[in-house]
């Protein structure tokens, strides 16, 4: 069973990992595997063989189903009449509501579940309502950079096959509650309960998460908090809590046999464990929302009641590999979750651990050395994922899973029983619950905060990570020290690496992909600057911390020399903050217009000026722009404008200068060719003039914009004008991160993220 649902989940995954939907990649290796069974005809190798076809099968083919459901780009931007049901818990954002949408009639066809911005603070909407809205949608888009959460896969694997916002219309009603969805209607009555007792309490979406597996409450500094004291998994309901429940439960249930009477019924202790710990568990899962590690702890669960009932002994890995197979054809779309690889791994790597093990060790013993286990057999997935390690995770673990497992989780759920049954003592009890969570998270906050609590690991190529893998499941193996540490030599490609220095005389200008806005890394042999940081969003985070620092993470950059902000539009400043908060730097450069209140206290700023002017390893940084007399009123005719030249070639940056700025600097002569251009004002008509174009000659013009953005940059005539002058224009919008290197030889071929990291799902 283990072999063959390894094998099926390998061919899911194979699915998952092409570019594309097509014959060269899904009938290749389905015609290797048949050549392979006819030329090894085992037993074995034939079973192995058609479980990885038919892995493959039922991957593409939900795939195809998935792809046919997406909007059609002839739908995007246009005002489409919508009936649906909330199939979620509506998020609360400052500026109104997000919620899922499940579409039941419309107009034309469109996806069946839609992902809905309402922008909006006076309306209310619940789960299991049923609304008809006037939406206007756009297909999947998100960001694509290197080090960054990719949003696009998440949208997909939850079946979301379009975003969009609720138009002010008339047509927008509430049509009544619809029939069934009484699992998530209960879920979010409960939600909406536990928020009515602790409304004013931080810790509301920890015990929203902790109930019914909401954790839309949960800020971001919150998160940040529990990912670098690595107990992100306790926050929600996970595969131990779920344990946890059915194993009280059947213990309550094996007191049942004791009652007098009880036996006349003529069912042992074994049988009312099964019936009591088992529908527990279904229950919670189903409060969890049947997430990945609830369905595997559910299934495993399942299969040691089932052995118990039916009095047999089942291989353990036997009963893995159940789970894996099952949760794979219950969700085809499961390797795409981190969750999924994390769950499953953590099983396995203490099953090989504790392999041919007799000798019972002491209970303390055996918990730090499974503690430790599953934190070096989790460090391959950990790093190749995340880029990054928490260092103090197995000691704080150490105290944080019995606290959760067996205080918190039980003391949440006795209080979700209380408000339902008598809400006064509920509230009181969840007060009284949070303040013992609030000293807990206080704790938490001091660990987080000390220097070596994370630990960034640079990029590495998938052969160092695969040899990683190596490594730790030879280092896990239960055999003695000496032969353990031969593993050790495996990692240290991994664990080492660094990204290749530039030379001397050369640098490397990274345009990063941050919707509307932009933010880029100018990296020469030993220095990094950062211009710009990209947008503010309503919902409190920003591109600094989603885009800006996981790329500086991913090339193992712990320090910043400079940061220039061109000017004070959010959509350049908006990260600022989180930088400065996420990683050290040297130097500030600001526009006239950018305020200095979010900077720490004696940060070094220096406001931008013509004239200014330094060298890092043989490369100059001038600045051509603002000057004394630049007009203070136009914040966009403020921005910083620099120059950075080369012996191969040179680079111009130009924030959001418009025509008037660019007339200057022709007139004045300050401007001369340069190889390399990021466009103006993210390629709008206010800039870009005819004569700013003929003069500065650029061999490639970068524009930094977002998706479907209501201004419709770059403009269609400002890349034909670039174009025609002889530039090659490219868009963070197709492209994602683009990356251009100007060394010694000349400018090298710009790498658009986008290309290499291609996946079937990808819209653009």
């Amino acid at each position: 069973m283990l072999f063959i649902a390894v094998a099926f989940f390998l061919g899911n995954t194979w699915v998952q990992c092409v570019p594309m939907l097509n014959a060269a990649w899904l009938l290749v290796p389905v015609v290797c595997t048949v050549v392979l069974i006819l030329l090894v005809r085992r037993r074995l190798a034939f079973y192995l063989s058609v479980a990885f076809v038919l892995g493959i099968v039922w991957a593409s083919g939900h795939a195809w189903m998935q792809l046919a459901d997406d909007l059609r780009p002839e739908l995007e931007g246009r005002d489409i009449e919508v009936t649906g049901v909330v199939s979620n818990i509506p998020q609360h954002e400052s500026y109104g509501l997000r919620f899922e949408l499940l579409t039941e009639q419309a107009q034309v066809r469109v996806p069946t579940t839609v992902q809905i911005n309402w922008y909006s603070n006076d309306v209310q909407v619940h789960a299991g309502e049923r609304w008809q809205l006037l939406l206007r949608m756009k297909r999947r888009h998100g960001y694509g950079n290197p080090g960054s959460f990719d949003y696009e896969e998440q949208l997909f694997r939850e079946g979301i096959g379009a975003t969009g916002y609720v138009r002010d219309s008339s047509a927008n009603q509430l049509l009544g509650v619809a029939s069934g969805n009484l699992v998530l209607r209960t879920r979010a009555a409960l939600a909406e309960k536990i928020t009515a007792a602790i409304p004013d309490s931080a810790m509301q979406g920890v015990v929203r998460g902790l109930a019914v597996g909401d954790q839309q409450a949960i800020s971001g500094e919150q998160w940040q908090v529990f990912s670098r004291t690595g107990i992100s998994h306790l926050i929600a309901i996970s595969g131990s809590h779920i344990g946890m429940v059915a194993f009280l439960f059947a213990w309550l249930g094996g007191l049942l046999v004791h009652v007098p009477g009880a036996q006349q019924w003529k069912i042992t202790k074994p049988d009312m464990q099964a019936l009591v710990g088992f529908p527990a568990a279904v229950g919670y899962s189903l409060l969890a929302g049947m997430s990945v590690p609830t369905q595997r702890t559910l299934i495993m669960i399942a299969v040691y009641f089932a052995t118990r009932v039916l009095r047999r002994e089942v291989n353990v890995w036997h009963s893995f590999g159940l789970g894996l197979l099952l949760v794979t054809l219950i969700d085809p779309f499961a390797p795409l979750a981190i969750g999924t690889w994390l769950s499953f791994g953590a099983v396995a790597v203490i099953l090989i651990n504790q392999q041919g093990r007799i000798a019972k060790a002491v209970w303390w013993r055996e918990f730090v050395t499974l503690q430790s286990v599953v934190t070096l057999g989790l460090l391959p997935l950990l790093i190749s994922a995340f880029g990054n390690v928490s260092v103090i995770a197995p000691w704080i673990n150490l105290l944080a899973i019995p606290v959760f497992t067996f205080v918190l989780v039980p003391a949440v759920l006795i209080g979700c029983v209380l408000l339902v049954s008598y809400m006064p003592l509920g509230v009181w009890w969840l007060q009284q619950l949070v303040q013992l969570m609030s000293g807990l998270y206080g704790g938490l906050q001091y660990a987080a905060q000390q220097p070596l609590a994370i630990w960034y690991v640079p990029q590495s190529p998938a052969w160092a990570i695969c040899l990683l893998g190596v490594g730790v499941v030879w280092m896990i193996l239960p055999w003695l020290w000496p032969q353990r540490m031969c593993g050790l030599v495996c990692c240290l490609p991994a664990l080492l690496w660094q990204p290749e220095r530039l030379p001397t005389n050369a640098f490397e200008l990274t345009v990063l992909d941050v919707g509307q806005g932009l933010a880029l890394v100018v990296r020469t042999s030993s220095h990094v600057m950062v211009y710009d940081t990209g947008p503010k969003f309503q919902s409190g985070t920003d591109t600094g911390t989603l885009v800006v620092l996981p790329y500086l993470h991913s090339l193992g950059i712990r320090n910043i020399d400079a940061v220039m902000i061109s000017h004070g539009d959010d959509d350049h400043a908006g990260g600022m903050q989180s930088l400065a908060r996420g990683m050290p730097v040297q130097q500030w450069f600001l526009g006239p217009s950018v305020s200095t209140a979010s900077l720490p206290a004696q940060t070094p700023v220096q406001t931008c000026q013509l004239g200014q002017h330094w060298q890092w390893d043989e490369v100059q940084f001038d600045v051509l722009y603002p000057r004394d007399d630049a007009d203070q009123t136009q914040r966009n005719n403020t921005s910083c404008i620099l120059r950075i030249s080369a012996a191969g070639g040179s680079a111009l940056l130009m924030g959001d200068a418009e025509a008037p700025v660019e007339q200057q600097l022709v007139s004045t002569n300050a401007i001369r060719a340069s190889s390399i251009v990021v466009a103006g004002h993210h390629g709008s008509r206010t800039s870009s003039t005819a004569e700013f174009v003929e003069t500065v000659q650029a061999q490639d013009v970068i524009f930094s914009a977002g998706y479907r953005n209501r201004w419709g940059f770059p403009k269609p005539e400002v890349v034909a004008a670039w174009q025609l002058s002889g530039a090659h224009t490219h868009s963070t919008i197709d492209g994602g991160a683009i990356s251009i290197q100007v060394l010694s030889g000349g400018v090298q071929a710009p790498k658009r993220y986008r290309e290499p990291q291609r996946h079937y799902w990808q819209l653009k």
